[in-house]
């Protein structure tokens, strides 16, 4: 039985990505060898040109998932001047907690759960708090929701803010301007929308933010952007790092480029949408939705019909078994949502049949459920 991913952890990947681990078995490379360089630079130099910023930012590559990336660039961007947190979503929220971990002045703007966040409020507890750098989370995964970080980095442009994006969620699957935005410091990891595995994350950051951080030490020893950067462009790393993991992420960014890049990233995920959002108005689902918020490419959060709980639905997809050979994983909601709000991605290789069976599964189950 083949377990479908319907969520945004781990899914299937491309035979071009899980080809890269058994052919690493059979020749391993030496991190601290002369094998590692061509692979970081080739890997910085992609990423770089991919996101059309090579004259502008440097990519800095880490052995983590996403939540490392985001600790080590709050412990490395933020100054002493403190940092404001637009914290509308679990990951919002998780900026605000590491900052306040790591010692930083915080300042978290609290909103319920995908409510857009307001610029005159941003602009009075900056000019209150003192605050030169603000952090905000561009797909708000626990609500399927885009944040308006077009609006915001206009506004930082303005008062001269740096700007820190989570874009882990986003990243080659949303359109991101990264120079129109005026993002200095742009989260990425690589196991979302690039369908690679979740072991390697990177920061983008803006050249002359990297200047101003060499004259403070990063606040985690491991974590240290600045140092791992200085490292890198000369074609090292300052601790072990994962190279199978690279070169997958290698893999995945090729296979990326060469299918069409973001455009037809976007229009593959937009294709899966369109069965899938037919199928959730066919069945009566109601989605999650915020006032002046656009939903992510990624996937939908959905309010869980009257008298069913996320358990016994998720119960029920992931033994599904009608003979086609799959059966389904879906996620619950977090947070204040977690009883209320369940949700479904659309990442991974999967064919567009996949998720016209997976409706199917899902009316039934729902049907099965309800009807006790």
């Amino acid at each position: 039985m083949k377990r479908v991913s319907l969520t945004p952890a781990v899914f299937h990947l491309s035979d071009r990505v899980n080809a890269v681990a058994p052919e690493y078995a059979r020749q391993p490379i030496v991190p601290r060898g002369p094998a590692l360089k061509p692979i970081l630079d080739r890997l910085r130099g992609k990423v770089t040109d991919q996101l059309e910023v090579s004259d502008t930012h440097e990519a800095v590559i880490i052995s983590s998932s996403g939540s490392g990336a985001i600790a080590a660039t709050i412990g490395s961007c933020v100054d002493d001047n403190g940092f404001l947190v637009i914290a509308n979503d679990v990951y919002g929220q998780r900026q605000a907690d590491f900052s306040e971990q790591l010692g930083i002045k915080t300042v978290t703007y609290s909103l319920d759960f995908g409510v857009k966040p307001d610029l005159a409020e941003i602009e009075r507890l900056v000019d209150e708090h003192g605050i030169k750098t603000i952090g905000m989370v561009h797909g708000c995964t626990s609500v399927g929701l885009l944040n308006p970080i077009a609006e915001i980095g206009a506004f930082c442009k303005k008062k001269n803010l740096k700007l820190i994006v989570d874009a882990i969620a986003s990243i080659y699957v949303e359109e991101i301007d990264i120079d129109k935005c005026g993002i200095d410091a742009l989260i990425c990891s690589t196991n979302k929308a690039l369908h690679s595995n979740p072991d390697i994350a990177f920061s983008v950051i803006a050249r002359d933010y990297l200047d101003e951080m060499a004259q403070r030490p990063g606040r985690i020893p491991y974590l240290d952007l600045h140092k791992t950067w200085q490292l890198q462009s000369k074609g090292s790393h300052p601790y072990t790092i994962n190279i199978r993991a690279l070169l997958e992420f290698e893999a995945a960014l090729d296979d990326f480029n060469e299918r069409g890049g973001l455009t037809a990233r976007i229009n593959m995920y937009r294709d899966r949408l369109a069965i899938l959002r037919a199928g959730y108005e066919n069945l009566g689902l109601k989605t999650f939705l915020r006032e002046g918020m656009e939903q992510q490419n990624i996937g939908t959060a959905l309010y869980l019909p009257e008298g069913l709980t996320y358990d016994s639905l998720a119960d029920e997809l992931a033994n599904w078994n009608n003979g086609d050979g799959e059966c389904y994983e879906i996620y619950s909601a977090q947070g204040e949502l977690s009883g209320e709000v369940f949700r479904i991605f659309n990442m991974g290789e999967y064919p567009l049949d996949t998720y016209r069976r997976f409706i199917n599964a899902l009316e039934t189950c729902i049907n099965k459920l309800l009807k006790g």
